[in-house]
């Protein structure tokens, strides 16, 4: 039997599907073709007053929530459009297959994590009396989005139609849908442009299952973006230390304080599009303060009476007002000047100097036993988190801790875990934490671990990534959260606690945020090559996308408005324990060098060149070297050449400007300095010249002081001076000498 059917589509209630199911049939400027096979499973029942009835969120990824209805399993597939025009499709299946005399269950609705599913009745709602199939349709279309620059549109598929009264199943083998583009009727979100993104290419080709004719191809190694910084005024000097860091390292950075951008959401989010307008290579946004100083924004009260607060509101910047995909990925710093201080030197730390060791490469998975049947892929939370842990161990982690409630086996011990076991988990080292379960502000509910146990943490130098499924642990206005807590959480004034923490804002949907944490595992354990993310915000706000893919109804959309991220984006993730590097280049350029060439042992090492914190160049190395050009110089402070890579130590050296005094080489030959590495003190003596003052200065070009010689000879006192590479410039009868400094603490 072969079926056509027109359909003009917007929106139907639902989620998405198995990706190896569709298949890209063809693809023009006409529209896109598209094939799903049905991967039957075998039907399992579920038992309501005393009937037995087909339970299809046992046994599929994601099914219909409409409370009520029949619980249908439900496919998804996105495909970018054309800049402009709107879509029909055209429906096709090859036969259709009738089971008689079978009950489907309903579905329990969108259920929040504050409930558990087992505790809610089953209810037959007005479908059930009716004779009708449902879904009525096989396949819809969702609003077309914008992302970046592309503009895309997700498709539904329902290969299971169920009429409650006739109780007939009818199963529709080899659905084939053909987006129909009609280029003269005005469309929904049309843009000027939609290509794949030069800064998310590789995800965006993930994550369309076509690509039109001209659209670019990019490499796996995508080109990083710019940062913005929006800062309350009182903190704009305790995060220019991190701002200074990343235009070092490569990431242009610009910190603007709410005195410029504004004090009000839609101030905020104005300046934030303005400046996207302006510089279209932006992809971090980091905001630097409380609610009270820098708000989060809010969509309005959700059905439980709390406001939708968001931060990845600042993000959405391209599409209307129903179109959720990010532009920029946001995160928050959110505390008092000491508190942002201690989220700064982590990052730093993590960044630059992480803790030796393993602890990267271990995890931990805390999870409720609740949600059988419900949760994502039909999973209960423990069994969501030991499939993770799977998928993480056949990566490389060398242990990923089971906490679930009940006695799961494995490596899972007997009942129900507590923070006695948790903690010492964390204070040994972890570079990953995903929890899944009931939760609270200041709490997870899962073995009671609790705002009062991250604040006793002794982690200092070994900081997870917290995800956190759970009710409330990111409802940070009003009051302190569990995700803040994270990343204010220090021990013997040296941080602890976590890089980064992602909580919601309200009650949390069930299902849809645990596809989130399927997706960052498998981008973790570098399933897609060609999608590979190394940073804390492209690891979790490319994983929303999936789940808004997935899930792409008002219950996904919740999830991703509500869920915070508390951390900086731009953050690499660590998963391998530190690699070494080495990194070669000149010492010395004229003023009029434009141009520098860098030796690097690491293929697709990041190389930034730096001058007084301003990026002057950036580049990757291939093939052992990397080119990085800039305009001429116009001042004669020296250059900081930084080079990083995820998992691999980081590399900072400094080249000096200008031609100096002759024989400059031979006058710093002829002075010694000693001892080097120095912790309190170091001498400085010339064997052929008397020296007259030294001055010390970061390798950014700042001073840190000035001292004067007594008899040719000078010691430096180092007691104030912070663990670091300077350069010591060492003014002598002859000229000037320049000599590196290694300061240890």
């Amino acid at each position: 039997m072969k079926k056509t059917v027109l359909l003009s589509g917007m929106l139907l209630m639902g989620a998405l599907s198995f990706a190896q199911q569709f298949q890209l049939i063809s693809h023009d400027d006409s529209g896109v073709a598209i094939g799903h096979k049905l991967k039957e499973m075998p039907y399992q029942y579920v038992t309501i007053n005393g009937q037995q009835y087909i339970d299809f969120g046992k046994t599929h990824q994601v099914i219909s929530m409409e409370n009520g209805l029949p619980a249908m399993p439900l496919y998804h597939t996105s495909v970018q459009l054309p800049a402009k025009g709107n879509t029909l499709l055209v429906v096709e299946y090859d036969a259709v297959t009738e089971i008689h005399n079978v009950d489907v269950a309903p579905s329990k609705g969108n259920l929040k994590r504050n409930i558990d599913p087992l505790s809610v009745a089953y209810t037959f709602g007005s479908a059930y009396q009716q004779n009708a199939f449902y879904p009525s349709n096989i396949a819809s279309l969702n609003d077309p989005f914008v992302w970046r620059e592309s503009r895309g549109q997700t498709i539904t598929i329902s290969p299971y139609q169920y009429n409650p009264v006739t109780k007939v199943l009818r199963v529709h083998e080899n659905i084939r849908v053909r987006l129909v583009v009609q280029p003269d009727v005005a469309g929904i979100n049309e843009t000027k442009v939609s290509k794949i993104d030069a800064v998310l290419g590789s995800t965006q080709q993930h994550f369309f299952i076509n690509t039109s004719s001209d659209v670019q191809k990019y490499t796996a190694i995508d080109e990083e973006g710019e940062m913005l910084i929006i800062t309350d005024d009182a903190l704009s000097s305790t995060i220019l230390p991190l701002a200074n860091w990343k235009n070092q390292k490569g990431i242009k950075t610009t910190v603007v304080s709410t005195s410029v951008a504004g004090t009000t959401d839609t101030q905020i989010k104005t300046y934030i599009q303005n400046f996207y307008a302006s510089n279209p290579d932006l992809v971090y946004v980091l905001l630097v303060g409380d609610h009270e100083d820098v708000p989060s924004h809010t969509y309005g009260m959700s059905g439980d009476g709390e406001d939708l607060w968001s931060d990845s509101y600042y993000g959405q910047l391209a599409g209307g007002v129903n179109d959720f995909y990010p532009e920029a990925f946001v995160g928050r710093f959110s505390g008092s000047a000491s508190q942002v201080k201690v989220m700064v030197d982590r990052t730093l730390e993590y960044e630059k100097n992480p803790a030796a060791g393993d602890w990267m490469e271990k995890a931990i998975g805390l999870g409720s036993g609740e949600g059988s049947g419900y949760g994502d892929d039909g999973e209960a939370d423990w069994q969501h988190l030991r499939n993770i842990r799977t998928r993480l161990m056949s990566y490389g982690y060398t242990n990923v801790y089971e906490f679930y409630d009940g006695s799961r086996g494995d490596e899972d011990a007997s009942g129900n875990p507590n923070s006695t076991i948790i903690l010492p988990a964390v204070n040994e080292g972890v570079g990953l934490f995903n929890y899944t379960g009931h939760g609270a502000q200041n709490t997870c509910v899962t073995g009671n671990f609790t705002s009062t146990n991250i604040n006793s943490a002794t982690n200092n130098g070994k900081y997870p990534l917290v995800i956190s499924v759970a009710c409330n642990n990111g409802t940070f206005a009003g009051g302190t959260c569990i995700s803040e807590t994270w990343l204010r959480a220090d021990n013997a004034s040296t941080p602890a606690g976590a890089i980064a923490a992602a909580g919601s804002s309200i009650l949390m949907a069930w299902a849809q945020p645990m596809q989130t944490q399927d997706e960052m595992a498998e981008i973790i354990a570098e399933a897609y090559p060609a999608n590979k993310k190394t940073t804390i915000g492209g690891l979790f706000y490319n994983s929303q996308a999936s789940m808004l893919e997935e899930y792409p109804s008002t219950d996904g959309k919740e999830v991703m408005q509500t869920w915070l991220l508390f951390g900086d984006p731009s953050t690499q993730f660590r998963n391998k324990q530190t690699m070494g590097i080495t990194v070669t280049h000149v010492a010395q350029v004229a003023m009029a060098t434009t141009s520098i060439t860098v030796n690097c042992n690491v293929e697709g090492a990041l190389i930034g060149i730096s001058q007084d914190n301003v990026l002057i160049g950036r580049g990757y190395v291939s093939g052992g070297i990397a080119v990085i050009t800039f305009p001429a110089l116009a001042s004669n402070l020296p250059l900081a050449v930084t080079a990083t890579k995820q998992n691999y130590a980081t590399y900072q050296g400094p080249v000096q400007v200008g031609n100096g005094p002759a024989g400059i080489e031979e006058l710093s030959n002829s002075v010694t300095m000693y001892p080097n590495p120095a912790a309190t003190t170091v001498s400085i003596v010339s064997n052929e010249s008397m020296i007259e003052s030294v001055e010390l200065v970061t390798i950014t070009g700042q001073v840190v002081g000035t001292f004067g010689a007594t008899n040719g000879s000078v010691t430096l006192d180092l007691t104030t001076v912070a663990a670091g590479s300077y350069i010591a410039r060492v003014t002598t009868s002859k000229g000037i000498a320049i000599k590196r400094l290694e300061v240890v603490k």
